[in-house]
């Protein structure tokens, strides 16, 4: 099963403050690979990976060379494992010589996908959609989301949730019909989760 997360991290503050600030990063998660992606265009540079599995320990360079950075910057970890937290360090150096250092950034992978479920589906009227994101309601802070239930051809049929969402799973009663009051005509649709730590698109069969 295809998994897709797309994560936008914050940094994680250095003991010392670099030359330049830092950018941030992006994250993917899919297919259980994990890559982490230099916010910004940096075509030109050189650049090299540090991880470690502590924000104050040793860190390991996942390239021993320095590598041409003609668009992205960017690693691919293939040792990530889900539910551990890595943390990452980006060296860039300039054609100048001049060498900067951004990072420490923190990465938690994800051991539950952003998802969606239905139930009944196919459905013929009222239905649960149930809200799925990483993480605990005891530990973890609500996330900002969006589900939207949209048509073949992407139009918004209803708004099902916007704003903050809790961890774990959420579950909606959806009666059937969109924004305008009208029931729903038969067909397929797609609820459209979309979160900072990730987004997925569900199937929703429609019938009479």
């Amino acid at each position: 099963m295809r998994r897709f997360l797309l994560l936008s991290l914050l940094l994680t503050a250095l003991a010392t403050v670099p030359a330049h600030a830092d950018p941030g990063i992006t994250v993917r998660y899919e297919d259980e690979l994990l890559r982490v992606t230099l916010d910004g265009s940096y075509a030109g540079n050189y650049y090299r990976v540090w991880r470690s599995g502590e924000l104050i320990g040793q860190y390991d360079y996942l390239a021993s060379q320095f590598a041409l950075c003609t668009g992205d910057c960017f690693l691919t970890d293939q040792e990530a494992i889900a539910g551990k937290t890595y943390y990452y360090r980006f060296d860039l150096q300039a054609p100048s010589g001049e060498l900067v250092s951004y990072g420490p950034y923190a990465v938690t992978v994800p051991i539950t996908p952003v998802a969606a479920r239905v139930w009944p589906n196919p459905s013929n009227g009222r239905a649960q959609i149930v809200l799925s994101v990483p993480g605990s309601t005891r530990r973890d802070t609500p996330l900002q989301a969006q589900a939207l239930l949209v048509d073949l051809q992407g139009r918004t049929m209803r708004m099902l949730h916007s704003g903050p969402l809790a961890r774990g799973e959420t579950s909606l009663a959806w009666d059937g019909r969109d924004d305008a009051g009208q029931a729903l005509r038969a067909g397929v649709y797609f609820i459209r989760l979309t979160t900072p730590l990730g987004a997925s698109t569900t199937r929703l069969l429609r019938v009479r």
